[in-house]
């Protein structure tokens, strides 16, 4: 019989219920309702307890093993019930004793201060919540502290008490009572603490086959998200401040939570301002970490799917968002390292922050392809919701997203489908748009990919540069070179060729010169064919693009298929003023 914990039980015990939750994934998110019906909350939990399996270790203590235990978890903490969950190991670790072993009087402390900590990360605490079930079997710890008992009668009587606060959520939260459904939150904590006992107890836990239920009733579809994203920010510094971050986030939106301590913090909030969080929270410390989820495309994608093909693609294709909402494209963002801050592209940094922060930067920002992790659990919540899925990448010459994608993509299903449109911008937007329109026709998904396999070869990009100042400073040409062509007032033409890698297609000396010779290339491609629709792409001067939607329109004898900004990480090298032009031209009869 067990009458205290050492490190090693402790962390193993951690490790229990960590795996308990990873196998239970699939099931909390079935029943996720609470507080968007946006069936993430397992794995959520599941990549929070991940972090936990992969990055603590047992330490020279309990209290050490107890604290990578902590960062573990706030490091891969993820939702609302992630950085509750975090919080309290957080607070937990804060409370626990410096000794070699753990006594029952000592371990009470520790969750009972754990839940303290909890508490206060939320800016407003539901009750009938994962919370709730912490402070239950917290309490019931407490409460027993005094008692000649073992360990293991102490957590057998407090995993009963959580299974009776578990029970009764429904009771505490009407949208769970009206879905037939305890927490998700909750229950994903019910099913830590199982893994934590078996262990201290000495015995296999064993997960119980359970059927999964309907995520929410038909009368319940219409319960949309109040705020459409779901953002959190991992914030490295010196002297936080949680209540003050905390205070002055809440203007921003609702479910928040500020979780960590004074050099490391977690923050959970739903908003409709992403961009706004992060440059609030820049001016505190340093962003190492930022996660912005869709939640009203996740709604529609649980709730009102559209077609049984979901397509994807990467935040380097330009097309409008309002194409993107039209057929439910889903996009994986890029990052952008900024003055040692980590950005989304499009989400949390757009092309008109970036030129307002360079002129005051010492550094140039650099680009990066999200992680595979990140990819894999975007593409695992599409693979439970469509049939089919095609991914459309910028050009792998360009970019390492393609590789991570293909490596996301096989360890979730060798189902999904992975291309390189060996494009970026406007000409991978073209395509993007183009497939969209063939899933919406109800090609098949062989069609869709052959149609978008032929079409790469005829979409072409040109892209007219007033300087070479930041194809320099991004490292897109070399300094000699890049200082001879400034000295000699060069207007090159960028473009890419056959293969995706970047490239310049001609030489001017004048912008008015530049636009002439994009206007002979355009030309040519129209003496071989004819034009399915173009685009133009601008980097904050909608003079230019003004003056090419009015050439082309001409030249073309259509107006373009849509005007727009061009991607934050296309502006980085391309620099302000560039304008584009974007064309993919119609595929031949015997090519359709």
């Amino acid at each position: 019989m067990t009458d205290f914990l050492d490190s090693k039980k402790l962390y193993h015990a951690f490790l229990g219920g960590a795996k308990a939750v990873i196998d239970a994934k699939d099931g909390l998110n079935a029943i996720n309702v609470f507080p968007v019906a946006d069936g993430d909350t397992g794995s959520n939990l599941a990549s929070t307890m991940l972090s936990i399996v992969e990055e603590s270790k047992i330490g020279n203590s309990a209290k050490e093993t107890l604290y990578t235990i902590s960062e573990a978890a706030l490091f891969g903490a993820r939702g609302n019930s992630g950085i509750i969950f975090a919080q309290y190991v957080n607070g937990m670790h804060f409370h626990l004793s410096d000794d070699k072993h753990v006594s029952l009087q000592c371990f009470a402390r520790s969750v009972s201060g754990g839940v303290d900590y909890a508490y206060l990360a939320m800016g407003n605490p539901v009750e009938g919540t994962m919370i709730t079930v912490i402070r239950a079997w917290s309490e019931a710890i407490m409460q027993a502290r005094e008692q000649s008992a073992t360990f293991q009668e102490v957590l057998a009587n407090a995993l009963r008490q959580a299974k009776n606060a578990l029970e009764n959520t429904p009771n505490m939260l009407q949208v769970l009572r009206d879905n037939g459904v305890v927490d998700a939150g909750a229950k994903g904590f019910l099913t830590f603490v199982e893994g934590f006992t078996s262990v201290i107890q000495n015995e296999e836990y064993i997960a119980k086959q359970e059927s999964l239920p309907s995520l929410v009733k038909d009368e319940a579809m219409d319960q949309a998200p109040v705020f459409r994203y779901c953002t959190e920010v991992l914030l490295h510094g010196a002297g936080l401040n949680t209540g003050e971050i905390r205070s002055n986030l809440e203007r921003f939106g609702d479910s928040l939570i500020v979780a960590g301590t004074d050099t490391k913090v977690r923050v959970h909030i739903h908003t409709d301002v992403p961009r706004e969080v992060c440059a609030y929270l820049a001016d505190y410390g340093v962003m190492v970490q930022q996660k912005v989820d869709d939640m009203q495309n996740q709604f529609d994608v649980i709730h009102n799917r559209k077609y049984r093909i979901a397509l994807v693609t990467d935040s380097v294709a330009d097309v409008p968002q309002s194409v993107i909402e039209k057929y439910q494209i889903q996009v994986i963002p890029l990052h952008i390292t900024f003055a040692g801050n980590d950005y989304l592209d499009k989400v949390t940094m757009d092309t008109e922050s970036l030129f307002e922060r360079l002129p005051s930067s010492k550094t140039y920002p650099t680009s990066s392809q999200p992680s595979v992790k990140a990819v894999a659990n975007q593409l695992s919540f599409l693979a439970n919701h469509f049939e089919n899925i095609l991914v459309l990448t910028v050009s792998g010459k360009l970019s390492g997203t393609y590789e991570t994608v293909k490596k996301a993509a096989a360890s979730v299903s060798k189902d999904i489908v992975v291309m390189d449109t060996r494009q970026n911008s406007g000409a991978q937007g073209l395509l993007v748009k183009a497939a969209a329109e063939q899933i919406a026709q109800g090609k098949t998904f062989t069609e869709v990919q052959h149609f978008v396999a032929q079409s790469i070869s005829k979409t072409k990009i040109f892209v007219s540069v007033p300087n070479l100042d930041a194809m320099i400073r991004s490292g897109r040409l070399g300094e000699k070179g890049g200082a001879i062509g400034n000295t000699l007032r060069l207007k090159p033409v960028v473009s890419l060729s056959e293969t995706g890698s970047g490239t310049v297609s001609d030489i001017a000396f004048s912008l008015s010169s530049s636009t002439k010779k994009i206007v002979a290339r355009v030309k040519k491609m129209m003496t071989h064919g004819q034009v399915a629709e173009y685009a133009i792409i601008h980097a904050h001067t909608p003079e230019r693009a003004a003056e090419y939607e009015a050439l082309f329109t001409n030249i073309i004898g259509e107006p373009p298929a849509y005007v727009m900004e061009i991607s934050s990480i296309i502006a980085m090298s391309a620099g302000i003023g560039c304008v584009a032009i974007a064309i993919r031209m119609q595929l031949d009869e015997g090519e359709e």
